[in-house]
């Protein structure tokens, strides 16, 4: 099962955790992993290239897990570009969730 977390700090995402792998199919053509992801993966480049925040993200494949932080500095114009990101990111996975509910947990932490 992939595990999705959801840090967020007041209403804004700063954290978007994944681990695990579906089990809808075999490695290399599950399309639940496939989506997560693409979503993933996406959200970081768009980060880091699109609005030149320095992301934190965190790769281990062998989990596999993938982990992508926004730095609490990040303010103004941003920070509203980055929750844009993440929310929209977040969207999509919720969405991928409510098609393979079996295989996707997604929960959302207030870090305080």
């Amino acid at each position: 099962m992939i595990a999705i977390t959801i840090v967020k700090s007041g209403q804004n995402i700063m954290t978007i955790d994944i681990t695990g792998h579906s089990g809808y199919a075999e490695a290399g053509s599950d399309i639940v992993c496939s989506a997560i992801s693409t979503l993933a993966e996406t959200l970081a480049l768009s980060l880091v290239k699109n609005l030149e925040i320095d992301a934190k993200i965190i790769r281990d494949e062998s989990i596999p897990h993938l982990s992508i932080s926004i730095p609490s500095t990040t303010k103004g114009k941003k920070l509203e570009l980055a929750q844009v990101l993440m929310q929209s990111t977040v969207l999509g996975m919720k969405e991928v969730r409510d098609g393979y509910n079996k295989f996707i947990k997604i929960k959302e932490i207030k870090n305080v």
